[in-house]
């Protein structure tokens, strides 16, 4: 189905299952086919999964003129209004955890059950207090550094098969407007939601990959330091960014176990 937001911009949404509901947010340049392992495992459970494009992704409205986070932030606040969501859990990976931090930061008192980020720190760009930023980029180099070609792979192994299998066809049929969205991948870069995961009251797991091609593990364990009460940190291997889909059967477990006892975690 199609969800208007605020400004007339149509995303792509799916609802499956019944329950308590849980919103799933992919990353930049992604779609919500990444979901597919989470979203069977929830409904199976007795969960309500939700997916979809973000904004200038997937099956989405196709806009013109740029993208910032705050556009996305606002844009799951808005699906989760007019869904008539009551305390959702929200689970982003990659640019999807910074809509969710973001999310906690400017919603600081909507009613959530939890929150959960995926291989994403609340900062991007490193700096002499902060090393846990995205490969060599900083505050001082991200407009040289933050483009150029690397040879990188996003995973350990290549996705799970049975999640490639969904994934694959429909990532073909639904591509990325790459050149259009660059603004948003530098907007996304200067974001920092340190501050909003410092002081979120909402129990929010962090789940960091050690094996991550992109990041520092240990931003997780610092965030915990910061706000122990409500953040949780869980560095995992076997994966690297695309953590959900690489090994869905572990990272189903952990989201199992944090959807039951947020608090407790």
């Amino acid at each position: 189905m199609k969800i208007k937001m605020r400004d007339g911009v149509a995303l792509d949404c799916h609802r499956y299952g019944k329950g308590q509901p849980v919103v799933l947010v992919h990353g930049f340049g992604g779609i919500q086919e990444i979901w597919v392992g989470q979203v069977s495992w929830l409904v199976a459970h007795g969960y309500e999964a939700i997916v979809y494009d973000q904004r200038n992704h997937g099956a989405s409205q196709p806009i013109a003129g740029p993208v910032q986070v705050m556009d996305l932030v606002q844009d799951l606040h808005d699906l989760i209004i007019q869904l008539h969501l009551k305390k959702p859990f929200l689970i982003g990976h990659s640019m999807g955890a910074g809509v969710v931090y973001g999310f906690l930061g400017y919603y600081p008192s909507f009613k959530l059950s939890g929150a959960m980020g995926i291989d994403q720190p609340p900062k991007m760009l490193s700096n002499a207090e902060w090393p846990y930023g995205f490969l060599d980029v900083t505050d001082d180099n991200y407009r040289t550094n933050l483009l150029k070609k690397r040879k990188v792979h996003e995973t350990l192994n290549g996705l799970d098969d049975r999640i490639w299998q969904r994934y694959h066809p429909a990532k073909k049929q639904k591509p990325f407007r790459l050149k259009e969205n660059l603004g948003l991948l530098v907007n996304e870069a200067r974001a920092d939601w340190r501050s909003a995961l410092k002081h979120t009251q909402v129990d929010t797991l962090l789940v960091s990959s050690i094996q991550s091609p992109f990041f520092d593990y240990r931003f997780a364990e610092t965030m915990e330091r910061l706000n122990p009460q409500h953040i949780h940190a869980l560095a995992v291997e076997g994966a690297g960014h695309d953590v959900q889909a690489e090994i869905p059967d572990k990272f189903n477990q952990i989201m199992g176990a944090f959807l039951k006892n947020p608090a407790t975690f």
